[in-house]
């Protein structure tokens, strides 16, 4: 009584009374007629499978009569040869009565044969065949769980062990095939596993050089196949020749070819322990086998049978999928033992089915458990690894390492929360890899690549292809990027080393630019010393004359442009975007509006020859100071709704991205449009006012008529003004070299030129015609001059 030799004792002691009233006072046959392959190609592991549920049998009836001396459920079986064909499985059915109870084989042939005629007879159905077709069939309990499920395991194994970036798929397009990759597929998506390449071919196929390449192409690291023996064969031949049995490869199996027959001659049986060490560290996934205890003791009286009664006996290992023939036996007498509980039911196939739901017990295989519909085994597979240590100690096949099991809920298995996950793994060992070590391997390989250290101004090399991480010349200091950007004409470095040493280089450019810039500078430094000494400490008539007032100021704007030019040198930055914009608005505007006064004031002066209406500095100083107020004005509305900022955009040229000033913000660019040309209108105004102004004035004493300077001055400004807009914006995104040679020399020129227009010929009369000496009259100084108009000294006075 306390020896336990059968796969439903466990649960016995509670189902004692139930059992009792289905079965009371007599004995209870149940007939099961097996289909199995006693013949034909498969007839070695029919007829082990049919051996060993016939044992169970024995067993389960031994038991039985052990624990009801009055009354007990007796199984028998009637065997049928299916002959491995479905025309054989066909006959079979057709030829015997059909019982309450069928048990047909793994072959999927035969059992996606009959389901359609037991479906029609009404009875229970059960079957050790994974297929995914059965599914279909109401009447049909799958005591293996289908192959889909194999899809969902390896897909999460890879994700269990972090190598989500790194996957490509051999698949052959047959049902097994198809199934387990549609399953892999849809799960990997649901979890985020990326993968790289999915390849399928046809089963059979010799030449797959193209179909494995393309996997090796897509840089992926782990390589699942879902395939037969035969066509693992036949891969494993092109990916030696490939060099991809590596340690820099994890290879993955689907049971069918996670086994060592896809390293042993089918002919002699050997195996190639070459091949085999190249392929140490696989992993797979094995529906569960027999194991554990009560699996133990059948084998104890398995191994003493006699092999001419039970096929297979005699040793201590059974076929593959025998041992769920005898859990299905069990599944099927607990089912009655539920059906039973409630009185009035009736045991047909839909109840008996139904009760499953609620059937669990520990079985030859494991634990035996039912999802919702009682149709399908809850799915539990074991995770089988390739080891070195195996081969050491004379065991060439796959070794057990631990366990997935599926969730309670129905729909845990597609859940897309990926912290389901790891609860459904349960390693009793390490995993082995290629070599025999157990540290995961680094299977993020890449190709080599060059780069440019903005930091070290050299072409690198990162062998391993990921020590450096590339980074974007977004100007936020940046160091390694794309060997690309080197001499690209783009500044991409913040020190502007990727563009030392090029045949078009910035930095050249910057030094020669900026020498320039700089003598410009040390130059409106000097007119503005010499106006102040000639205008107000020695004062000379040829600077007095010019209203010294506003040629200092002409001098300050001058030197405002030219150092808000600077802002264009280097890699571009928020600050530099602005001060551009700022500095250059405020400085043109100022120059224009002091040549602007200059003139105003001789024409206000000498409208009226009757009254004289001069106008003090102060006076004027106020409206130079009015007309930069509305630029004032624009550019703070300018940089808060549009506001300059330094950003990556791709370039034309190039169809890379580059560090550019950028306007964004509320306004985009319809606010950089819409305030740049506000600017360029306002300034155009001034400009056609001082014509006007230098029209009106032409006439004027020749000691106080600068008009034809003015003149200059303005048409200067307008060229350059004409002529570098629109060449700014056909080329700001195509050539930035050019680009920036136009505008930083159009705005130089405008400056400079302005500057020796106005004091060029002050400095050549005071230093060269004066030497320094007081001038001579006015009058003699001018005796050549225009005679309509004349002056007085009161009105000298008025305008000094």
């Amino acid at each position: 009584m306390e020896k336990k030799t059968n796969i439903i004792c466990a649960l016995w002691a509670v189902t004692l009374v139930a059992i009792f009233v289905v079965v009371s006072g007599q004995d209870t046959v149940i007939i099961c007629n097996g289909l199995f392959p006693l013949t034909g190609k498969d007839a070695k592991q029919g007829g082990i499978e049919e051996a060993v549920v016939r044992k169970g049998i024995e067993r389960i009836n031994e038991l039985s009569k052990l624990l009801f001396p009055n009354s007990s459920v007796i199984f028998t079986l009637t065997s049928s040869d299916t002959e491995s064909t479905v025309s054989g499985a066909l006959s079979a059915v057709s030829s015997i009565p059909i019982s309450a109870l069928v048990l047909t084989s793994s072959d999927r042939a035969v059992a996606e044969a009959v389901a359609p005629i037991l479906q029609q007879a009404a009875v229970a159905h059960f079957t050790t065949c994974a297929s995914e077709g059965l599914t279909k069939y109401s009447n049909i309990v799958q005591m293996v769980p289908t192959e889909k499920h194999q899809g969902a395991v390896l897909a999460e194994l890879i994700y269990h062990f972090n190598w989500k970036f790194t996957v490509g798929v051999l698949s052959s397009s047959s049902p097994y095939g198809a199934e387990l990759l549609s399953r892999f597929i849809s799960r990997s998506n649901e979890i985020d596993l990326s993968v790289l390449a999915s390849q399928q071919f046809y089963p059979g196929t010799q030449e797959l050089w193209q179909i494995v390449s393309t996997v090796k192409s897509s840089q992926a690291r782990v390589i699942v196949n879902l395939m037969g023996v035969s066509d693992m064969q036949t891969v494993i031949r092109h990916a030696e020749r490939l060099d991809m049995l590596t340690d820099k490869y994890v290879w993955l199996c689907s049971d069918a070819c996670s086994t060592s027959q896809i390293f042993t001659d089918p002919e002699t049986g050997k195996v190639d322990e070459k091949l085999r060490n190249k392929f140490a560290g696989m992993l797979g996934t094995h529906y569960q086998t027999g194991h554990g205890r009560l699996y133990e003791e059948f084998l104890d009286e398995w191994e003493k049978e006699d092999i001419f009664q039970f096929a297979g006996s005699g040793k201590r290992e059974t076929s593959y999928f025998a041992p769920y023939g005898i859990e299905a036996l069990g599944a099927y007498l607990l089912a009655i033992v539920e059906v039973g509980k409630t009185p009035g039911k009736t045991y047909s196939a839909e109840n008996i089915i139904s009760a499953l739901v609620n059937v669990s017990f520990e079985g030859v295989t494991g634990l035996v458990s039912f999802d919702n519909d009682g149709r399908e085994r809850r799915a539990v597979f074991d995770i089988v690894n390739l080891r070195y240590d195996s081969l050491r100690a004379d065991y060439t096949d796959f070794v057990r390492i631990g366990v997935w099991t599926e969730g309670a809920d129905e729909n845990d298995v597609i859940d897309t929360n990926v912290d389901l996950i790891a609860p459904r793994f349960n390693f009793t060992f390490k995993p082995q890899f290629h070599g025999g070590s157990y540290d995961f391997p680094d299977l993020d390989v890449r190709n080599s690549f060059d780069y440019w250290s903005c930091n070290d101004g050299e072409e690198k090399t990162d062998e391993t292809g990921k020590s450096v991480r590339l980074e974007k010349p977004d100007g936020q200091g940046a160091n390694n990027i794309d060997n690309s950007y080197r001499c690209d004409e783009f500044i991409d470095c913040y020190n502007m080393s990727d563009e030392w040493g090029c045949p078009v280089s910035f930095p050249v450019l910057f030094i020669v630019y900026g020498i320039f810039l700089f003598l410009f500078i040390c130059f409106a430094v000097f007119c503005l010393i010499f106006t102040c000494v000639f205008g107000f400490c020695i004062r000379r008539k040829r600077i007095r004359a010019s209203s010294p007032t506003f040629l200092i100021i002409m001098c300050l704007a001058a030197i405002l442009g030219y150092g808000g030019l600077f802002a264009f040198f280097g890699q571009p930055h928020t600050v530099s975007c602005n001060f551009r914009v700022w500095f250059l608005a405020v400085a043109v505007i100022t120059v224009i509006s002091a040549l602007f006064v200059k003139s105003f004031r001789v024409w206000r002066l000498y409208r009226s020859p009757t009254e004289i209406k001069a106008l003090k500095d102060w006076q004027l100083i106020l409206f130079v100071i009015a007309s930069v107020i509305p630029i004032l004005i624009i550019l703070v509305l300018w940089t808060g709704l549009a506001t300059p900022t330094a950003d990556l955009i791709e370039a034309s040229s190039d169809n890379k991205e580059h560090i550019h000033c950028e306007y964004g913000s509320v306004a985009g660019m319809i606010g950089f449009y819409f305030f740049f040309f506000a600017i360029v209108a306002y300034v155009a105004l001034f400009l056609l006012f001082g014509i006007f102004l230098s029209i009106a004035t032409r006439n004027v004493v020749s000691t106080f008529n600068e008009s034809r300077l003015i003149a200059i001055s303005i048409y200067n400004i307008t060229f350059s003004a004409i002529v570098t807009i629109p060449i700014v914006f056909v080329l700001k995104d195509s050539d930035p070299f050019i680009t920036w040679i136009i505008i930083v020399t159009a705005f130089a020129y405008g400056f400079t030129a302005t500057l020796v227009l106005q004091f060029f010929p002050k400095i050549w009369g005071i230093v060269v015609r004066d030497k320094f000496a007081k001038e001579a009259s006015t009058h003699s100084e001018n005796s050549s001059g225009p005679k309509e108009s004349t002056i007085t000294s009161k009105d000298s006075k008025a305008i000094f």
